[in-house]
């Protein structure tokens, strides 16, 4: 004969197995959410530093996001850790990004950091005329900007030519040539390029800010600028990005944009407090970058070369198309330069979603606040 448990008696039971065992659950703790992991793939540039400030002031963290930084040499080999999977996040630019444009097509830049107006090409002293003297011989800027291109006709060019071409090129057409009236010594990175300028190799160098303050300023007696914006038109206008895969843009909007909180909060420094940040800089560059830069030749650089701006300052000329410094306008201009490696059909408002990523920065509120509150 079977004997059953009254219900309330088995309710009984039932509270006593839950008394018993929920001290056990309880006690143990919830495991904390890991924040979003944001793999930067950083290189020696200035235009990009703002990411090695966030990581080392810890604004990552107070976003909410694992900012985690990786050196690499040049952007080529970024470009490839993107490709692999191994970063999310590289440092580009419009006009160098043009050779990816087919063989990563999933290559797009969301975020503009800064006015890059640092381009100048390096000669060697006496035996070429700078600007500067041709404008003062000849009296007519366009006439000195003939004059100084007219050199370069026979000349060989150090640089790395997968980002520095399409400047090259452009520079070129403002004197009536090509790419066929001078020698290409090409160098797999900036550095290596003027290094061999240092050795001997090459009447000219274009190339990154390091490449060009090694020169001038470590080697004065041997290094004169030719010119820089004065000779280029409008292929001076120019922009430092960073960039991702459309496939982690689709799923990190929010890390994308708190990236974007960070460069911003950067850009103040520059202009407010630039004795806070720019000694930080010039280590992380001294440490990566192989040259020796000076605190002050860092803010001859931030002031005269780089232009960093608010978003408030970017809203009214970056991202304004009735603006002469709208980014696009550079874009556009290199589309049409005939530059070997650029996609004949290259679209870049697909790659380039900056203006709609602009938008949605700015209507998020509190990533503003915290861009705009004191800085400490």
């Amino acid at each position: 004969m079977k004997t059953w448990c009254s219900p309330k008696a088995l309710l009984g039971i039932v509270l006593l197995i839950v008394t018993l065992v929920a001290p056990t659950y309880a006690a143990r703790p919830v495991a904390a959410a890991e924040p979003p992991v944001i793999k930067f793939g950083q290189t020696p540039f200035f235009d990009y530093q703002f990411a090695t400030i966030a990581a080392q002031l810890g604004w990552d963290k107070e976003l909410g996001v694992d900012l985690q930084l990786t050196w690499f040499p040049q952007e080529g080999q970024v470009i490839e850790a993107l490709v692999n999977g191994s970063m999310d996040i590289v440092p580009s630019c419009n006009a160098c990004a043009y050779p990816w444009y087919e063989t990563v097509p999933k290559f797009v830049h969301f975020a503009t950091t800064n006015q890059f107006k640092g381009f100048i090409v390096v000669g060697r002293k006496g035996q070429i005329k700078p600007y500067s003297d041709l404008l003062k011989e000849l009296g007519d800027p366009d006439k000195a900007k003939q004059a100084t291109i007219a050199q370069f006709k026979g000349k060989s060019i150090a640089a790395y030519y997968p980002h520095r071409e399409a400047l090259i090129t452009a520079i070129l057409e403002q004197g009536g040539l090509t790419m066929n009236d001078i020698f290409k010594l090409e160098f797999p990175d900036d550095e290596k390029a003027a290094l061999a300028m240092v050795g001997g190799t090459g009447d000219l160098y274009l190339g990154g800010l390091p490449g060009e303050m090694n020169l001038l300023m470590n080697h004065p007696d041997q290094f004169i600028n030719v010119g820089g914006h004065e000779i280029m038109g409008p292929a001076g206008l120019w922009y430092s990005q960073i960039g991702t895969s459309t496939d982690w843009l689709a799923k990190n909007e929010d890390s994308a944009l708190k990236l974007t909180a960070m460069m911003y909060r950067f850009n103040r420094y520059v202009q407010e407090q630039p004795d806070k940040v720019l000694p930080m800089v010039r280590d992380a560059m001294n440490e990566h970058s192989g040259v020796a830069v000076k605190e002050e030749d860092m803010l001859f650089t931030f002031t005269k070369f780089l232009e960093f701006r608010t978003y408030q300052q970017d809203k009214d000329t970056t991202y304004n198309p009735n603006s002469e410094l709208y980014w696009a306008k550079s874009a556009e201009y290199y589309v049409k330069v005939p530059t070997e490696g650029l996609p004949a059909n290259a679209d870049y408002r697909r790659q380039n979603p900056l203006d709609e990523w602009f938008a949605k920065f700015l209507a998020r509120d509190d990533l503003l606040k915290w861009v705009d509150k004191p800085l400490e």
